[in-house]
């Protein structure tokens, strides 16, 4: 039996598929190259003796991927054993591929022709999963932790930045933090602001002044903050640390079980706390007015199989935007807004939002393109009239 080019291609491309996705730390350590992890999806390496290395194996959309900014070079961990070995290729591949654990799926075919190599369903899935393991991985923070945690009365800074937020009275998860972090190129970063510890020792805080556009940042691992009340069945969700401060000036909090989402994007772990806890239903849920707060609000109903929670009544279009930090600086009674609502309110809300903003990102219609129109028109007209 003879392959066809387009079947050995396919053999060399699963191969080379299935390599990628190995981290690829294994063939580093076996070679003995000098290389530092950088947050937790890079590896930069010194390759040639240099004394600023330049050389990255680093996560690109799943994919283990190499780059030297010295010589240029590029292409996957088999490159890198190359330029570190002087091996050549298919040396440098069947390495690769031994030390990872990846078989060589064109091999195995030439071997042993009569053996059908198409990828099992439980192939595609298991790669799939990996490469969205990847994507994950890739996507979270660099390596970072917090390094000290300070009363907000300690700092001048902090006292006058939460004044001016309307905020006086401080709740007593709220704190002054300080972090370290690892950027992309290995440099020791330190960050500073305002915030809440979370439940895996990391923090979410407010930087006290914007640095670009960053005006938040989430120390270690994203993750939610929740503060249980032992005495109490209640609970408010709030989607960010100044909401809840905001929400502190005007309602006692004492006797109530804090969740604090940190990001719309931790929906399931929010639900999964009041699943897992005998709160009183409906659950207190603080979203912001905007299509991401009604989404948010909306996926923790569906996970926590909720008919309905207590939120903020928003004017949705002329208060667009808002949250509970502008409620309170326009100094509206935030109690006095508080309605019960059915889960369908939120997600009809997310959806008719969605459906604006998809005709907003409708490009406008420019006076060259009604030109263009008018040509293409008066051309047909001809061609209809010869």
């Amino acid at each position: 039996m003879r392959y066809t080019d387009q079947e050995i291609n396919d053999f060399k491309n699963r191969t080379n598929q299935e390599l990628m996705i190995q981290n690829p730390q294994p063939v580093l350590d076996d070679l003995g190259i000098d290389y530092k992890e950088i947050g937790n999806d890079s590896y930069r390496m010194n390759l040639r003796g240099e004394k600023t290395p330049s050389a990255f194996i680093s996560l690109k959309n799943g994919l283990w991927k190499y780059k030297d900014f010295g010589n240029g070079h590029n292409g996957s961990i088999v490159n890198v054993v190359m330029d570190a070995t002087q091996k050549d290729f298919k040396s440098a591949l069947n390495y690769s591929l031994q030390k990872l654990g990846v078989k060589n799926y064109l091999d195995e075919a030439l071997e042993s022709k009569s053996q059908n190599y198409e990828l099992s369903q439980a192939d595609r899935e298991r790669i799939k999963q990996q490469r969205e393991a990847n994507k994950q991985k890739e996507r979270s923070h660099a390596v970072s932790k917090v390094t000290g945690t300070y009363d907000i009365s300690t700092n001048q800074l902090a006292v006058d930045y939460l004044r001016a937020r309307g905020i006086e009275k401080i709740p007593p998860h709220f704190k002054v933090i300080s972090g370290e972090y690892e950027n992309k190129s290995g440099d020791l970063k330190k960050v500073f602001g305002v915030g809440v510890l979370t439940q895996n020792g990391g923090a979410d805080i407010h930087f006290l002044k914007k640095i670009g556009d960053l005006k938040t940042f989430q120390i270690g691992e994203k993750d939610i903050s929740f503060f249980k009340n032992q005495n109490s069945k209640k609970v408010a969700v709030f989607e960010s640390k100044l909401d809840y401060a905001a929400a502190y000036q005007q309602m006692d909090l004492s006797k109530v079980n804090v969740v604090i989402a940190n990001s719309t994007t931790n929906a399931q772990k929010v639900a999964g706390v009041l699943k897992e806890n005998d709160f009183e239903i409906p659950p207190m849920v603080f979203n912001q007015n905007d299509l991401a707060g009604y989404k948010f609000v909306a996926n923790i109903a569906e996970s926590a199989e909720l008919d309905a929670v207590k939120s903020i009544n928003y004017n949705v279009m002329s208060e667009y935007g808002q949250d509970i930090n502008d409620l309170l600086l326009d100094n509206q009674k935030i109690a006095d807004r508080i309605e019960i609502r059915d889960v369908e309110y939120f997600q009809s809300i997310a959806n008719n939002l969605e459906s604006i903003k998809k005709m907003q990102q409708t490009p406008a219609v420019t006076i060259q393109d009604l030109k263009i129109a008018n040509n293409v028109t008066q051309s047909h007209g001809m061609e209809k009239e010869r």
